[in-house]
């Protein structure tokens, strides 16, 4: 009767020796949730590595994760996992890949045509080298105007737009001076195409070419 008991006792050793170590799976686990709420906040994905199978720790109650280093929290970097009451912690590598977000037209446009929500969309770019110049908001895009058509599908860049022209050239406007003590307005002829805030230079009815900033009423200001 020996053997069997022996054998009950190596079995039950065993098993309260395998219930005391930590298991690895249950720490990659933790820390991929750790990452979905970390990455929920940013337009972001990520890739964990794993952890070395052959590694023996004493079990957790209550294991804690966090950046290796809260200073970087993008490309390749790492999280540590600690065990505060055992006191030991390793380290899990994590890829941090920061996605490029541009917007796209959701039709065909004409030059000249101010840009409304449902003609943009954000998208992901596949190619982060596609990136430069296109606008990555679709806020920035909205109430623009474009400077030449575009079909639907089309990335939309920075140059292909501009603040919609508040004065246009040949257009009759009103000119206001003001000064330390007095105010003139005036009336003139726009000289060429501008946004509010842009410069524009206008002939006023005597025949003088003044330059002055367009306002958010349409009137162009000139300071002296």
């Amino acid at each position: 009767m020996k053997f069997p008991y022996l054998f009950l006792s190596m079995l039950l050793s065993g098993t309260v020796c395998a219930a005391a170590n930590q298991d690895m799976a249950a720490l990659e686990k933790l820390a991929d949730r750790f990452m979905q709420q970390e990455v929920s906040q940013r337009q972001a994905s990520y890739k964990l590595g794993r952890l070395d199978r052959r590694l023996v720790l004493p079990a957790c109650s209550s294991p804690k994760v966090d950046w290796s280093n809260t200073a970087q929290t993008s490309g390749n970097t790492s999280l540590v996992i600690v065990c505060p009451d055992s006191g030991w912690s390793i380290r899990l590598p994590v890829t941090v890949s920061e996605k490029q977000l541009g917007v796209v037209l959701t039709r065909s446009v004409a030059a000249g045509e101010v840009l409304q929500a449902g003609d943009v969309k954000l998208v992901e770019m596949a190619n982060p080298a596609m990136a430069r110049n296109v606008i990555n908001s679709v806020d920035l895009a909205v109430g623009q105007s474009m400077r030449s058509g575009a079909p639907a599908g089309s990335w939309l860049r920075n140059f292909m737009v501009h603040a919609p022209y508040a004065v246009r050239a040949g257009q009759p406007v009103k000119v206001s001076a003001g000064g330390d003590g007095f105010s003139v307005l005036s009336e003139g002829t726009a000289n060429g195409n501008a946004a509010v805030g842009e410069a524009v230079s206008v002939r006023l009815s005597s025949g003088r070419v003044v330059r002055g900033m367009v306002q958010p009423d349409g009137t162009v200001s000139l300071s002296y």
